[in-house]
């Protein structure tokens, strides 16, 4: 399984990449084959979660809006199962500044390992969180968006909580819940969204694609799986659809 995990990897990141550059029908054919590949994994495995919820976006881009949100309805339930996987995933040891901190976790490996666990399971939730607002977008492209604005709302704190206020997505994200407060006469709402949009203009965070290559192991292991889909789950983008 091995080839099939690197390809599942280089697929997602061209897809991601070519989805955002609105090279669309490449972005579906580049997910639509890295979701055959990802049958292959084992259940909780998370980028069986990252790659429903992409083939979902693949589906709406194709106005397959049902086999949309069905794909979101399964990735929720996957997102679910990965974060239960991170409970006893294998965590790859950190490079130390110093020998007393090398000896220290060498003498304390089960609890080092245990709050980096704890840190991988609050990343993953981040991106996670991308699936309820792709779930939320596809309701109101349906005219089904009663709790829209909710599902929105809980997504982007549990984005900025995992990955900053400065994140790319959360910034969509509040970007889309200033225009339908905009749309709704909200406009103390509106305001709120757009103080925290002009605040991450300021202050980009770091791409996700770029942090991506930037930290992805060199060896296949449970750190690279997760990081894999908590960088390459994609958002659907507002211009597309709404």
């Amino acid at each position: 399984m091995a080839a099939t995990e690197w390809e599942w990897d280089a697929l997602s990141a061209a897809a991601l990449e070519a989805y955002r550059a609105a090279r669309r029908a490449e972005a579906v054919h580049l997910w639509r084959r890295a979701a055959a590949l990802a049958g292959d994994f084992p259940e909780g495995d998370p980028r069986r979660a990252a790659g429903r919820n992409n083939s979902a976006l693949a589906f709406m881009i194709d106005q397959d809006h049902d086999a949309a949100a069905r794909a979101l309805s399964s990735a929720l339930v996957a997102w679910d199962a990965a974060l239960e996987w991170t409970r006893g995933m294998a965590v790859s040891a950190v490079a130390r500044s110093s020998l007393y901190h090398q000896r220290m976790e060498q003498r304390h490996a089960a609890v080092y390992g245990d709050v980096r666990r704890a840190r991988h399971r609050a990343f993953l939730g981040g991106a996670a969180a991308l699936t309820p607002v792709n779930r939320a977008l596809a309701r109101v492209v349906r005219e089904d968006d009663e709790t829209a604005d909710a599902l929105l709302t809980t997504a982007l704190a549990e984005r900025e909580q995992a990955f900053g206020p400065n994140n790319t997505e959360a910034v969509e994200i509040a970007r889309v819940l200033s225009g339908r407060a905009d749309a709704d006469g909200a406009d103390d709402r509106m305001a709120l969204y757009d103080a925290r949009i002009r605040a991450a203009a300021g202050n980009p965070a770091s791409d996700v694609l770029d942090s991506w290559r930037r930290e992805q192991p060199l060896e296949m292991t449970d750190t690279r799986r997760l990081l894999a889909a908590g960088y390459l789950t994609a958002i659907v983008h507002e211009r597309d659809f709404l």
